[in-house]
Parts: structure tokens; sequence; C-alpha cells
């Protein structure tokens, strides 16, 4: 039987929930799994872009959001930040095909609720829904363990360190975009770009703008 799940505020009518994937048919898998033991109302946008119109206009109670949209491996996290900026108690769950740990921290640390495969049983996914409905978080304990590792320092080795523009640029590199492109969209200069590249070719150790891709996509994975 289909019931109401409860938000923190104690308010029982059905949810609206906005999924952000760019992939209908996982979109619409996702809403079956969930229909089956949540009364809710859902809803999904393609883009980042089109997921934040669509917060705007409805503001659901959940938001669903893939990490990668498209090309862009930290699309997903860069809307979270964006929507965390203006709404702080919006219960954000990622669900993604990516097991990266480094992914998934920052995807935390940007402020999403819980974070859950995308090839997981039907009865996690729902837990971790509910769980993240409710106000709480979910990580299975498998990433969970994984995550902390990444903060345990090893002798020899050391993460590069990049800022949010950096990473934002970065993941425009692997699309394949050109600097020009990225200037236009990241609404900066050419110069800007151009300087940021060499930024990150020496801190990712890239001896030029193909090595800097391959080693971005590397940095995103977690490889």
């Amino acid at each position: 039987m289909q019931a109401s799940l409860k938000m923190k505020s104690g308010d029982a009518r059905p949810l609206q929930i906005l999924i952000v994937d760019d992939h209908p048919v996982v979109a619409e898998g996702w809403g079956r799994i969930i229909r089956t033991k949540v009364a809710c109302e859902i809803a999904s946008a393609p883009s980042a872009s089109e997921g934040w119109r669509s917060w705007r206009q409805a503001r659901p109670d959940l938001m669903v959001v893939d990490l990668s949209i498209g090309r862009n491996k930290i699309a997903g996290i860069r809307l979270i930040e964006r929507l965390r900026r203006v709404d702080p108690d919006l219960p954000i769950l990622v669900f993604t095909m990516h097991r990266s740990p480094v992914l998934a921290r920052r995807a935390l640390m940007f402020g999403a609720n819980g974070i859950i495969n995308k090839d997981s049983p039907p009865a996690e996914i729902c837990e971790a829904f509910s769980e993240v409905a409710r106000g709480g978080n979910y990580v299975d304990s498998r990433l969970a363990m994984q995550i902390a590792l990444l903060n345990v320092s090893r002798p020899g080795t050391s993460a590069p360190r990049l800022t949010g523009r950096e990473e934002e640029i970065l993941g425009m590199i692997t699309e394949g975009m050109s600097y020009r492109d990225i200037a236009d969209r990241a609404c900066i200069s050419y110069k800007t770009v151009s300087n940021v590249s060499l930024v990150l070719k020496d801190k990712l150790g890239a001896a030029n703008l193909a090595d800097l891709v391959v080693k971005g996509i590397r940095y995103f994975e977690g490889d």
C-alpha cells in the first residue's frame, strides 16, 4: 500500500519531487520505484539550468540530482552549490552512476544530504530517499569508508587542491569546450580562462591541453 511520508515539518501531503537527470528512462525508473512506497508527485528536468528554473517555479519538497549532466562531470555539484546559497534546508539526494569517493565528497561538501548509486537495489534507493526526505543524511557504509580514507594522509602522496573556479573551468575543459566558449559561459575574460588553464596544468602536472583533459577526467573520477 502506498503511504504518505511525513517530512520533518510533520506535513503528510504527497511530496513534490524534482529529478534533474539527462536520461529520461532513468528518471522514469526512479519514479516508479519511489511511487511504490511514497505518495508523491514527480517532475523532471533534463539539465542543470532547467533544474534551476523548475526549482524556482515549483519549489519542490525534495530534489534528486545527477552529478554528471550531459558531458559536464560536475554540473550537478554546481547546481547543488547554487541551490544551497538560496535554500539551505532543501533536501537534496544525489543519484549517480559514479562511484568516485572524490566526487561524492565534493557533492556532500557543497550541500547534498545523501548519495545513492543508480544501480543500487530498489530497497536501498527507497531507504536513501526516505532518510533524506525526513531531513536526515544517507551514504552507504562502503562509500562512507572510502570518503573517510580520502582524509587520511599517506606518505609521498598529496591530492591537488583546486578552487571552485578552477574546478568549474576544468570541468568545461574536460567537455572539450574552447577557451572562448568557457569565457562566455562563465562570464569571464579569455585571458582569465587562459591563466587558470596554466595554473591547472601546473597543479595537475599536465604537459599540454590534451593531457589536461585526460588528467581532468581522472581528477573528477578520483583515479
